[in-house]
């Protein structure tokens, strides 16, 4: 947006247009929208965690990006004022200079981008934009939380190889644990192995390790297979209720940690679970509430209002501090595909 859009905004005319990032280890989406939920320019495409992908793919990424958008309507992204990208693993990598440059060849020169863990847009996406914590369970899992003295606090998160502990990656390897060790007869039978074996079409356990040991990332083939978990222990399967009760330990042990180092108040502290593990919520949310009452803590687990992506909208409007309407969470719903 052009300094003379701006000063039209501000005196009540024209439309604060902004664009919003979403970028995960699975999948990145791309929205421009405006302050009552309309949305101009969207796009959802590969994957953009530069800790899983080298820099050029993931720059490469970004450009096709912005530059799908700017196809759908150049005009709207010339009239950008605010850019908020939500991303996994960029600020491990120090990477938000580099994101926010390739943006900055896109929007005007006076527009403001912001760069910062994905975290951050679905705590949003929870809160609309209000103190909380939020849990991820997707692909990675981290915790953040943002407290009313605005101070930030983040626990987990470091990464595939050494945490991540209850994310999707995480689940997937637990259940290939699991599948491997039963059919050794080092643990008990579990519905897991019919369903993994049919994931990958294959007729045997040895099989998968082909399958697995691809030319794929290994979170990208693992990840999802966290789905069957759920699946299998709503079916009464011991070794997935297993898996999922040890997950939901270590999501109450990083929230509690994230609560007791951030400054809270009396009232009740929404605890935002989102990601793709988190997609049967009411497997979660009674298991997790029934520890925070076992240990008197304030929490109030829910699911949230919006996908990512809407989260990160209302943050690039509140770094330019303005008010999303009274029916934007309806109208981005309708208008967000």
């Amino acid at each position: 947006m052009s300094h003379q859009s701006l000063f039209l905004y501000e005196k009540g005319y024209g439309v604060m247009y902004v664009l919003a990032i979403d970028g995960g280890g699975t999948k990145t989406a791309a929205v421009i929208c405006d302050e009552k939920g309309q949305c101009f320019a969207q796009i959802e495409t590969t994957r953009s965690n530069p800790t899983a992908m080298d820099q050029p793919y993931f720059e490469a990424t970004i450009h096709s990006i912005m530059q799908s958008l700017q196809q759908q309507n150049h005009q709207i992204v010339a009239e950008i004022n605010s850019c908020f990208a939500g991303m996994a693993g960029v600020k491990e990598l120090q990477g938000e200079s580099i994101v926010e440059s390739i943006l900055r060849q896109y929007v005007c020169s006076s527009a403001s981008i912001t760069v910062d863990n994905d975290a951050l847009i679905a705590l949003y996406a929870g809160t609309l934009g209000k103190a909380g914590i939020v849990q991820i369970a997707g692909t990675g899992a981290i915790t953040m939380g943002y407290d009313k003295q605005q101070h930030f606090h983040r626990v987990g998160g470091w990464g595939y190889l050494f945490d991540d502990e209850g994310s999707g990656y995480d689940l997937g390897v637990q259940l290939l644990k699991a599948v491997l060790q039963s059919y050794d007869g080092r643990a008990p039978s579990t519905i897991l192995t019919e369903a993994v074996l049919k994931h990958f079409s294959v007729e045997h356990v040895p099989q998968l390790i082909a399958s697995v040991y691809g030319e794929e990332h290994p979170r990208t083939i693992i990840a999802p297979l966290s789905a069957y978990i759920v699946a299998a222990a709503e079916d009464g399967d011991l070794v997935a209720k297993r898996i999922i009760e040890e997950a939901c330990k270590n999501y109450f042990k990083a929230i509690k940690a994230c609560y007791l180092r951030m400054v809270w108040g009396q009232e009740e502290v929404p605890v935002v679970l989102c990601g793709g593990v988190f997609t049967n919520e009411n497997y979660f949310v009674p298991r997790l509430q029934a520890m925070a009452r076992e240990e008197t803590l304030p929490f109030r687990f829910k699911t949230p209002v919006l996908p990512p992506i809407g989260g990160a909208v209302i943050a690039a409007l509140q770094q330019m501090n303005v008010q999303f309407s009274s029916s934007f969470v309806e109208t981005f719903q309708k208008n967000y595909v």
